[in-house]
């Protein structure tokens, strides 16, 4: 008797979609943006080069899309947890020095910016996401009547800027430590939205942002 075959099971076209970006996000894990190209990617789906570019055109589109996946996924997850604490809570934990391999991801994705346009432009929708949601929360505050803000969307641009300034310090280069990057972030917030020194050390959670490193191993399977 011949022995049967079995048929692979035939995939839609978001399936293999969805299949070619977690990829992506598993060669991003290992080799950074700028190793990633549509040939790595489609070795480590285990499909004909070819394949890829019926779904992305260029090398370009493939990162800014995975970026994307990862990303959006991410905020969701963030939201619901900010949904969760108290105000300043709330505040502390967004603020809070998050996980390395979070930051590591936003920080490579920044340097190849400049050369790939797509995930430059997935960066600043990213960015602009992000200044909204601490905008959220220091609404939050302050109609809880724990802070004050005069502008809370120009509050949290600022305090986005002084965030990521130091999180490339702690993590790119440790050039400081996390409880000096909580000290800093923590003291500019404080002085800026009225609240009592120390106050944001006080209510801080575990970090309530970038679970790079736990939704990133999901995400990739």
């Amino acid at each position: 008797m011949h022995e049967l075959r079995k048929v692979p099971e035939r995939k839609s076209s978001d399936e293999r979609r969805d299949e070619i970006v977690r990829a992506t996000l598993r060669v991003v894990a290992v080799k950074g943006f700028a190793g990633v190209t549509l040939r790595e990617v489609a070795t480590e789906v285990g499909v004909v080069h070819g394949l890829i570019r019926h779904y992305f055109s260029t090398r370009d589109d493939l990162v800014a899309a995975a970026f994307d996946f990862a990303v959006t996924s991410e905020l969701a997850s963030d939201r619901a947890m900010l949904d969760g604490l108290e105000p300043v809570a709330a505040l502390a934990g967004w603020l809070a020095s998050t996980p390395e391999d979070h930051y590591r991801v936003w920080i490579d994705a920044w340097s190849e910016a400049g050369r790939t346009p797509a995930l430059a432009a997935a960066l600043d929708r990213h960015h602009r996401d992000c200044e909204r949601i601490l905008t959220t929360v220091i609404e939050r505050v302050v109609d809880a009547g724990l802070g004050s803000s005069a502008n809370p969307a120009a509050d949290s641009r600022l305090l986005t800027a002084v965030a990521d300034g130091v999180a490339v310090q702690h993590h790119g280069i440790a050039a400081i430590g996390v409880a000096e990057a909580n000290d800093i972030v923590f003291g500019v917030a404080e002085r800026q939205l009225g609240l009592a020194p120390g106050s944001l050390a006080r209510a801080n959670p575990v970090p309530a942002r970038g679970q790079w490193a736990e939704g990133a191993a999901l995400l990739a399977r």
